[in-house]
């Protein structure tokens, strides 16, 4: 069992990088791997990663290398009803395989070389399971009412104008 502690993504080069010849001369042996990678470069324009704790299984099968086991991924986000920060933690379970002329979307393609580096498949499957819209708690009703301007339909509330757009009040179109 290999057990890393990576502390951020430009420690060195051998973070999540695995011997390739190694486990193709095993083949059925399992390796695995538990650790912990407190990631900065994944995110979306709602959400970011801010650490992945991992356990999974590799096995060479034929000339293939098959990655199972689960991801525990920690976020930060913005609460899409009251815009608080919010964090929170989503389980992934990985089922993948690296090998020879993959398929697109299907198998990820095993390296020429003698080094797997694991960090490519691990940033992507976070960036898909990253929140699109998360909630601080699903009883999150939103702002107080007095945080944001707001108005019941049918007040005498004026309309406020940005003052930019005022001379698209002097257009007159026909009318048809």
């Amino acid at each position: 069992m290999i057990r890393m502690k990576l502390n951020n993504e430009s420690v060195g080069s051998t973070d999540l990088i695995v011997d390739i010849p190694k486990l193709l001369r095993s083949p059925g042996e399992v390796t695995n791997i538990v650790s912990s990678w407190d990631i900065d470069s994944v995110q979306t324009a709602y959400s970011k990663a801010v650490l992945m704790h991992l356990e999974i299984a590799l096995e060479a099968i034929s000339d293939r290398i098959t990655v199972t086991g689960k991801l525990k991924l920690h976020w930060t986000s913005q609460c899409r009803r009251c815009l608080e920060a919010t964090t929170g933690e989503t389980l992934i379970e990985i089922h993948e395989v690296f090998e020879e002329g993959a398929s697109e979307g299907e198998t990820f393609e095993l390296p020429v070389g003698e080094k797997l580096d694991l960090k490519p498949m691990l940033s992507e499957q976070a960036m898909l399971n990253l929140p699109l819209a998360a909630l601080c708690s699903e009883s999150c009703k939103g702002p107080p009412e007095t945080k944001f301007f707001i108005h019941a339909s049918g007040s005498a509330v004026k309309e406020k104008k940005d003052p930019r757009w005022a001379i698209l009040d002097q257009l007159k179109l026909p009318e048809d």
